[in-house]
């Protein structure tokens, strides 16, 4: 049974309790203010492969509202990475044996697909001294 505690975690908690969450699903989990998040995921090493995911925590006490999420959806189309929004929920459950379950962590993945701006072939249109 998990029951809310009274004491809510702060950012940086949220931030530590997603990056073990991602770890233990397998990912490299790197700091994602490059990006605009706290977390970027990586599913091999960095030096090999570019990471597919950005992770927005939200911050205690607070809603992401939907200019947030079109502000990060759309910037993370540029990067080429899809968008994972994490709320992390603390409580406690009397039968953990440790304290694994001390939380839970709801999290939505949000893509938006880009499809690039494309030219008619054989079609030369002069703008100024450009060619366009």
């Amino acid at each position: 049974m998990v029951v809310n505690d009274l004491s809510p975690l702060s950012h940086e908690d949220r931030v530590a309790i997603a990056k073990n969450h991602f770890s233990r699903k397998g990912y490299r989990v790197h700091s994602g203010l490059q990006f605009g998040c706290e977390l970027v995921l990586y599913a091999d090493s960095p030096g090999r492969v570019h990471s597919d995911f950005c992770v927005h925590v939200v911050p205690p006490n607070s809603r992401v509202n939907w200019m947030q999420i079109q502000t990060l959806a759309r910037s993370m189309s540029t990067l080429h990475k899809q968008l994972i929004i994490v709320d992390v929920i603390s409580g406690y459950d009397n039968n953990s044996p440790d304290d694994s379950n001390n939380y839970s962590i709801n999290e939505i993945a949000v893509a938006s697909g880009h499809a690039p701006f494309r030219h008619k072939r054989n079609v030369v249109k002069k703008v100024g001294s450009q060619l366009k």
